[in-house]
């Protein structure tokens, strides 16, 4: 906090050093082109004309006895003396001894302070010294500037530390929150008030801290299924190894020979889906949107879902419906996207698929229907989570590794959008695409 307050402070204080100066030069300036034709000295002009008049008719070896007399009732130190014998004389310059000479009021500053009036009296050498004594401008113009200096200083150092305050605060809840997720708790979130300059940063630490804890939590969560995932095949491939290295007959050794093949097989595939995920997981990716045929793509898509459908045995048939003339979307990952949903619907449908492209509210969207069993709603959310399946038999022929589904929320959110679930027309379940 010091270090901020000072900084703050030295900036403030140079600013105000500089707009003080400013300010005394333009009082100067203004103060003299205000008085220009001001000359205090007219204002004593008359004490000199009596002195003349009282002095010019006595001889002038008299005057300094009758001099001696008048200034005897001087309020202020007065003196006479030879023009050349003047003390002040001495401190004149060329033009102040020519105006001397002819006979003007000469203004010198006193020493401790005030003014000294030097004049030569008329039709004489002699020449009159009055001093006014008076406070030392000087040292009243410095001491004026140190206390306002100071007085504005203060009032500053007082301002900023107050507003520094409630800074320094924030930044410390900050770094207490920034220590606590170094340290592994992110959890950790930081509350400021409504007013904080520092708030959005806060907002944008929590959630960074909240996605960090979510990304951890899929990670343990998936570290987890995975295992289980892979520790199945895995068993059932080595309990068929076990079997064949034991069995004398040839037919029976191939038989557990392609038990072995079926997990090999299922592991090369959920080892192709984990790589994929993890790619759609990896960050988003840089999403090249264009505009395509609808139709055509669509076509594509389906026309490789049925080919898979001819390889699994699934029969259901598949009914595509477009109402758009284009599409706007990255073809590759939406395509992804679809297919993945088709597959699934063909998984669980009895006899009827349906592919819906068109435009709703604004919006781009593709909806999947099947005439399955559905989906409760307590689980349509749940099904998005990787790994997720209702079957819970964890069987090779329960359908997939959940990972289908997780991908097509990921793509349809790449897109802006996301995907969701709700109940067909057909009677079975409908996911929807919509960007």
């Amino acid at each position: 906090m010091i270090r901020l307050f000072l900084k703050l402070y030295g900036l403030l204080i140079a600013t105000l050093v500089f707009s003080f100066v400013v300010q005394t030069w333009l009082m100067e300036y203004v103060y003299r082109e205000m008085t220009p034709g001001f000359d205090f000295r007219q204002r004593f002009m008359a004490t000199f004309h009596l002195l003349e008049e009282s002095l010019s008719p006595l001889p002038q070896d008299q005057w300094p006895a009758r001099f001696r007399e008048l200034s005897s009732g001087f309020s202020t130190p007065a003196r006479m003396a030879r023009v050349g014998s003047l003390p002040e004389r001495t401190k004149l310059g060329p033009e102040q001894l020519q105006k001397l000479d002819t006979g003007s009021i000469v203004t010198l500053e006193r020493e401790g302070g005030g003014f000294i009036l030097v004049k030569r009296l008329r039709g004489s050498d002699y020449g009159v010294a009055i001093e006014f004594p008076g406070p030392d401008n000087k040292r009243i113009r410095i001491a004026t500037y140190a206390v306002n200096w100071a007085t504005e200083f203060f009032i500053v150092a007082i301002l900023v530390f107050f507003w520094v305050r409630p800074f320094w605060r924030d930044l410390l809840k900050l770094r207490e929150g920034a220590e606590a997720v170094g340290a592994g708790r992110f959890d950790q979130r930081v509350a400021l008030r409504r007013g904080s300059p520092l708030r959005t940063l806060a907002e944008g630490f929590n959630a960074m801290t909240g996605k960090i804890a979510g990304l951890l939590q899929s990670h343990r969560g998936l570290t987890s299924s995975v295992s289980h995932e892979l520790r199945t095949p895995l068993a059932r491939l080595k309990f068929s190894h076990s079997l064949a290295r034991e069995e004398p007959r040839p037919e029976g050794k191939d038989r557990y020979l392609a038990l072995m093949e079926r997990d090999i097989a299922e592991l090369d595939e959920l080892t192709s889906e984990l790589l994929d995920y993890a790619r759609l997981e990896r960050g988003v990716p840089e999403i090249k949107v264009q505009s395509v045929p609808a139709e055509p793509w669509l076509e594509d898509l389906i026309a490789d879902a049925r080919q898979t459908a001819l390889a699994t045995q699934h029969h259901a048939r598949i009914a595509p419906r477009v109402d758009l003339e284009t599409v706007d979307c990255e073809p590759r990952y939406m395509a992804r996207a679809v297919i993945n949903l088709i597959r699934n619907a063909l998984q669980y449908a009895r006899s009827t698929v349906t592919v819906s492209l068109g435009r709703e509210g604004g919006r781009t969207v593709i909806h999947v229907d099947d005439d399955g069993a559905g989906i409760p709603a307590p689980d349509r959310e749940r099904v998005f989570e990787p790994f997720a399946r209702l079957d819970q038999s964890r069987d090779r022929d329960s359908g997939g590794f959940g990972l289908g589904l997780a991908i097509v929320r990921q793509v349809a959110r790449w897109h802006g959008g996301d995907a969701f679930i709700s109940e067909s027309p057909l009677g079975g379940t409908r996911v929807t695409i919509a960007w």
